[in-house]
């Protein structure tokens, strides 16, 4: 089956005579070659239509018969063998052009689908000598050399074919040939074989096919396919005529070529003159009357035999479709590379006015930003970051017309002057000191891309723009647990161009970080997005989560802290008689503590709660000024137990009484409670901060 349709008639189907064509004068009749018509009045089995379309039988119709008498009107008929229709052979077929230089030859055969031959012994060129013979024997013949395919124009005895520069290495060469002269570049094929020679040559083009070649009309809003089809035909020696399905022919007549209409006599364009006066390719025509809608007047249009996968060049050679403007040249001609916009715009298109989805004039509008992120470095003390991305954004604009885009999407990039028409949406920083960001400037990189499957020979698509930046973002750290904190820093978004209301970050938008996940300071989590929702749908944060690392607190605070604090709690293990050593130690200490104190102050943010830091700092400061003082009443219990013990008592009773102790107390029991109370405060406190940290 090829094809089948249904038709409701709406009534009962009755007559005495069938028609087949376009209508029942001769004008309108159908055009071309018909083999049978037959009606059924029930519908066949896929058996029966498959033994048919292989040719195992021939049924006729029980409802109108192809043996029934039929008049023909200005047609001619032949009887064929069932056998012979399905398994005819017509072999080659041979086109000649008299009297052309090298590059007609070679436009002449590409431009009709085939090549310029070459031959691989003498039999096939015997073969082309005498079909000419055969095929034009009244004819006026050409010389006694052909075109062929072959040249070493690049490199002097490398023979390569000049469609592709592919090295050949299976022509037959006539003996003695190729010579070797240096201007001898162009190959000929002559009745004992190929020879070099001169390409400036006058010579015979002959073109082979294996069957005829189906060309297509292409620039025409021509709808029915017989209309835009047609074949090539040589009819008279070194002339060409393409016959259309239809009634439409492309002849040269008074030496112009005219697009006609056979049927109604009538001249549908003239082409214009051009350097090679075939009308292959893309030429410029003069439509003499209107076609299908289309007004009359200077339109370029292509005659082409190339595939719906192919494309054809100005010069009317075919190439694959994706070769097209893939920033390299493919044709010979190098019109490929030509008129290579992605975006066309409509005449109602404003830049100002954001794409709407269709169908729903009253939805926001999706954008998906996509983040990445190539470093990081976070400033504590300032509380700030900053950051390297590259910020990409895809939106789909329906009201565009997408062309030439390819699958590789780094060459679907438009011009700036393109890029610099289409509507974007602007990025608003709402963190940092940079408030809005148009992603449109001459040093984005735009991309089309195809997200459908061409719904013409072009590609429907979606438009992608990025850009690289270096921006610092503002961050709100809670340091309450510094070093042992946690924090996160924000890369607050919000899409705007126009009304935000009409746009919204779409869930399908995403982060990537490709730098290192150790800072200085800092370990990188895993980096999310936070969506703001329905409530602030245009609004997104790209989230970086920080874990602090306190080795560096560790080594430089923590441990050179305890250390003196250790120290200090050692004095008073000192013998009781050396004060002095005791006081200066605890004293030097507690110098160290404090300088170990400013410093750390100042390397952070100064803040107006206590942090985890100072609190153990100021620990340490209170607890080797307390350890002072009780070096103080030490030294002066013993003072008290020597002769002056009752002049010293009197002279310090406040102290006593402000500590609460017995002034019979001896050193002994003092130094003992010293020792108690400052080892139990230190590992009560310990605990205490590791516990709070831990579950904090």
């Amino acid at each position: 089956m090829v094809q089948h349709s249904y038709y409701k008639v709406g009534r009962p189907v009755f007559g005495n005579y069938a028609a087949a064509g376009n209508g029942q004068t001769s004008s309108e009749s159908y055009s071309g070659e018909l083999s049978q018509i037959n009606v059924w009045d029930s519908i066949l089995s896929n058996d029966s239509i498959r033994q048919m379309a292989t040719c195992q039988i021939d049924p006729q119709g029980n409802y109108i018969s192809w043996e029934a008498s039929w008049q023909l009107q200005e047609a001619t008929s032949y009887d064929l063998s069932l056998s012979k229709f399905c398994q005819q052979d017509t072999g080659k077929i041979f086109f000649w052009f008299p009297q052309v230089m090298e590059d007609i030859a070679l436009y002449i055969c590409e431009a009709l689908g085939t090549h310029l031959p070459k031959v691989r012994s003498l039999d096939e060129v015997n073969f082309i000598y005498d079909i000419l013979d055969q095929t034009w024997p009244e004819s006026e013949k050409c010389p006694l050399w052909y075109w062929s395919d072959l040249n070493d124009k690049r490199q002097e005895d490398i023979w390569v074919r000049g469609y592709d520069n592919v090295i050949d290495n299976e022509s037959y060469w006539s003996p003695d040939e190729p010579n070797g002269y240096r201007y001898e570049n162009c190959a000929f094929i002559r009745q004992d074989g190929m020879i070099d020679d001169d390409c400036a040559w006058r010579r015979c083009a002959m073109c082979i096919f294996t069957q005829p070649q189906r060309f297509i009309m292409r620039g025409t809003c021509e709808r029915e396919l017989r209309n835009a089809y047609f074949v090539a035909y040589q009819e008279a020696f070194g002339e060409l005529v393409f016959k259309g399905y239809g009634s439409y022919y492309i002849v040269k007549e008074n030496w112009t070529w005219i697009y006609k209409d056979t049927v109604e006599e009538l001249i549908i364009a003239t082409m214009e003159p051009h350097e090679i006066d075939y009308p292959m390719g893309r030429r410029w025509w003069n439509l003499e009357r209107e076609v299908c809608g289309m007004k009359g007047g200077k339109k370029r249009l292509l005659l082409t035999p190339c595939k719906d996968d192919q494309y054809t060049c100005d010069d009317g050679t075919c190439i694959p479709l994706f070769y097209r403007c893939d920033l390299k040249y493919d044709c010979r001609d190098q019109s490929d590379e030509l008129e290579c916009d992605l975006i066309s715009f409509p005449a109602d298109y404003h830049k100002h006015l954001p794409p709407r989805i269709p169908r729903d004039d009253h939805s926001n509008v999706p954008v998906v930003v996509h983040v990445l992120i190539k470093s990081i470095n976070v400033r504590t003390v300032a509380m700030t970051m900053d950051l390297s991305y590259e910020l990409e954004m895809d939106w789909f604009d329906g009201r565009l017309e997408y062309l030439n885009l390819k699958k590789n999407e780094s060459l679907n990039a438009p011009r700036v002057n393109t890029m610099m028409k289409l509507w974007s949406p602007i990025v608003r920083l709402l963190n940092t000191d940079t408030i809005d960001m148009n992603l449109l400037t001459e040093d984005a990189v735009t991309l089309v891309n195809m997200i459908t499957p061409p719904v013409r020979r072009d590609d429907s698509a979606a438009g992608e723009v990025s850009r690289k930046y270096s921006t610092t973002f503002t961050c709100n750290f809670d340091l309450t647990l510094y070093p042992f904190d946690d924090q996160h820093c924000d890369m607050h978004l919000q899409i705007a161009s126009g009304q935000v209301s009409f746009l919204e970050v779409h869930p399908n938008s995403t982060v990537t970080y490709i730098g290192s996940s150790i800072l200085n300071e800092y370990e990188i989590d895993k980096i999310n997005l936070v969506f703001g929702g329905q409530i602030a749908p245009s609004m997104v944060r790209v989230r970086i989560p920080l874990i602090r690392l306190y080795g560096y607190a560790i080594l430089n605070i923590y441990i050179p802290s305890l250390t003196l604090l250790v120290i200090s709690y050692f004095t008073l293990f000192f013998r009781k008689t050396f004060f002095d050593a005791r006081v200066m130690s605890t004293l030097t200490a507690l110098l160290v503590l404090a300088t170990l104190f400013a410093q750390a102050s100042s390397t952070l943010p100064m803040t107006s709660y206590f942090k985890m830091v100072d609190i153990w700092l100021l620990f340490c400061v209170m607890v080797t000024f307390l350890v002072i003082i009780f070096h103080m009443l030490i030294d002066n219990r013993l003072f008290k137990e020597t002769e002056v013990k009752s002049m010293a008592f009197e002279k310090m009773p406040l102290l006593y009484r402000y500590f609460g102790w017995s002034p019979n107390l001896s050193v002994e029991k003092i130094e003992f409670i010293a020792k108690f109370t400052i080892g139990l405060l230190c590992s009560l406190f310990i605990l205490i901060y590791i516990l709070y940290i831990q579950y904090n």
